[in-house]
């Protein structure tokens, strides 16, 4: 999934996990999910990084976090790779969802909101 959006600006994201079966998957709080986001997937540098359960919450068969205006107020306009990736506490790693996040430009900076 693609996700374009102004920098600077909070973001909702919310999404779902599913089985083999087709059921809603809910982890257990021993498992990890990283979304983490690099300029390319060479890169070695992440740029932002939401971990459940710490920043990703489970509400009624849904995954939700938030992007706050401080995560991306600092990023150069342009395209990001991302991934969602879940990691069990028997050390399965599984990546569940990637994409691109495409940052566009802003009118009121952070600077300009005082």
């Amino acid at each position: 999934m693609d996700f374009e959006f102004r920098r600077g600006d909070t973001q909702f994201i919310r999404f779902k996990l599913k089985d083999a079966s087709g059921e809603p998957l809910q982890l257990d709080l021993t498992d990890r999910m990283y979304f983490t986001v690099k300029t390319d997937a060479n890169s070695t540098k992440v740029l932002l990084q939401k971990k459940f359960p710490d920043d990703i919450t489970y509400d009624d068969g849904y995954y939700v976090f938030t992007i706050t205006s401080e995560d991306t107020s600092n990023m150069a306009y342009g395209d990001y790779q991302y991934d969602i990736e879940v990691k069990t506490i028997d050390d399965i790693v599984k990546t569940v969802g990637e994409g691109t996040i495409t940052l566009t430009e802003e009118i009121t900076h952070r600077r300009d909101e005082v």
